[in-house]
C-alpha cells in the first residue's frame, strides 16, 4: 500500500536513487535488466536512507512512449516491493496527459509522483500553480515538484513554490538551481512543514547544499557506486567536511571525464552557459558503461544521446579503479 503524503515527506532523504533505464543493442526495453540492476542496489543499499525514482530525465523518460515508461514504473514498484519509498517521473508537457500517468504511477503502487514544469511552451505563474493545483487534485499519493530550467526554460520562485507547499500533497521539491544561495532563500521561503527541498543537481551541489541541512540529493552514483553515494550522505548529514571533501575528490574524476568526453563533441546551445550543462549529451551513457563494467547490464542510451566508443569504455575503467569502484 503507497505512504501517505507525510509518510513519504519524513521519508525523503538520502540517497535519491535516479534509476537508470537499459536498452539492448536494439535500443529495445530490457525488462530482465532493468529488474537486475533495482534488486542489486536494492540490496546493496538495504536499511539505508534511499528514494528509488524511476522515468525521470536520467531514466530517458523523454524517448519512452506511455506505454514503456508505465511498464518501467510497474517493474520498480513490484522489484523495490516496499522496502523503499519509489516516486515515478510522471510528466507531459500539458496538464492532462500529466494527470492520467501520475493516475497510473498511483495505480500501481508507487508512493508519489515527480513532476517537472510543463516544457516546450513557457506558461506563466498562475499556470504552473494550475498545473500542479489540478494534478494534486486528481491523485492521492505525493509530488515532488521538479524545478529544472534547464529542461523546462522556466523556474519556480520561492514565493510561488511556499504557495505550492500549501496544497496537501505537495510535499517535496527536486530543486536544480546551480546555485547554493538560491537553494538556501528557497529553504528558508519554503515551511518545512510542509515541504523538503531536496539537491536537485545531484552530488557535486551536495556538499554546498549540506551546509544549509539538504536532506538528501539526486544521483546516478547508486547504479555503480552504492557505497560511495550513501557515504556522501553520511558525510554531510555528520558535517564531516574533512571526509565529505575526500569522497567529493574521488567523485571529481568521474566528472572530469564526462567534462573531457563533452570537449570533443560539438553540443550546439542556445542556452546561457550559466543554465546549461554540456555534459547532459553523455553522463546517461557514461553511467550505464560504468554498470556494464562492474558487471550489471547498464546497456545503451536510446537516439539522439550519445554513446560513448570502446577506447572511451578502456578510459572509463581506469576512472573506475581511480573512485575505487573496480
Amino acid at each position: 500500500m503507497p505512504m501517505s503524503p507525510k509518510e513519504l515527506k519524513d521519508r525523503i532523504r538520502g540517497v535519491l536513487h535516479l534509476v537508470m533505464t537499459p536498452f539492448d543493442e536494439n535500443e529495445e526495453l530490457d525488462e530482465k535488466a532493468l529488474r537486475e540492476g533495482v534488486r542489486w542496489v536494492a540490496e546493496k543499499l538495504e536499511g539505508e536512507d534511499v528514494v528509488f525514482i524511476p522515468t525521470g530525465s536520467t531514466g530517458e523518460f523523454y524517448a519512452m512512449n506511455d506505454e514503456e515508461c508505465k511498464r518501467v514504473a510497474e517493474i520498480v514498484v513490484e522489484e523495490v516491493n516496499g522496502k523503499f519509498p519509489v516516486i515515478v517521473g510522471t510528466a507531459r508537457a500539458g496538464t492532462r496527459p500529466t494527470i492520467e500517468m501520475s493516475r497510473f504511477a498511483q495505480k500501481v503502487g508507487a508512493d508519489g509522483v515527480m513532476v517537472v514544469l510543463p516544457y516546450y511552451h513557457l506558461v506563466t505563474e498562475d499556470g504552473i500553480y494550475r498545473h500542479y493545483k489540478r494534478i494534486a487534485d486528481s491523485i492521492d499519493i505525493g509530488i515532488m515538484v521538479y524545478n529544472n530550467p534547464v529542461t523546462s526554460k522556466l523556474w519556480i520562485s520561492p514565493e510561488l513554490m511556499a504557495k505550492l507547499s500549501k496544497i496537501d500533497n505537495i510535499i517535496a521539491d527536486k530543486e536544480n538551481t546551480p546555485k547554493a544561495e538560491a537553494y538556501y532563500w528557497m529553504r528558508r521561503a519554503v515551511d518545512p512543514d510542509d515541504m523538503v527541498i531536496t539537491c536537485g543537481l545531484g552530488q557535486m551541489m551536495y556538499p554546498f547544499e549540506a551546509l544549509f541541512d539538504c536532506p538528501g540529493y539526486v544521483t546516478e552514483l547508486a547504479n555503480f557506486a552504492p557505497d560511495t553515494a550513501v557515504n556522501l550522505y553520511k558525510a554531510a548529514r555528520e558535517k564531516d567536511i574533512k571526509k565529505l571533501t575526500e569522497i567529493i575528490d574521488k567523485i571529481a574524476v568521474y566528472h572530469e571525464f564526462i567534462r573531457k568526453l563533452a570537449k570533443k563533441r560539438n553540443i550546439p546551445s542556445v542556452l546561457s552557459p550559466h543554465i546549461s550543462i554540456d555534459t547532459l549529451p553523455l553522463y546517461q551513457s557514461v553511467c550505464k558503461e560504468a554498470m556494464n563494467l562492474i558487471g550489471l547490464p547498464g546497456g545503451k542510451v536510446r537516439e539522439p544521446m550519445e554513446n560513448i566508443t570502446a577506447q572511451e569504455k578502456d578510459e572509463l575503467k581506469d576512472v573506475l579503479k581511480k573512485m575505487g569502484v573496480l
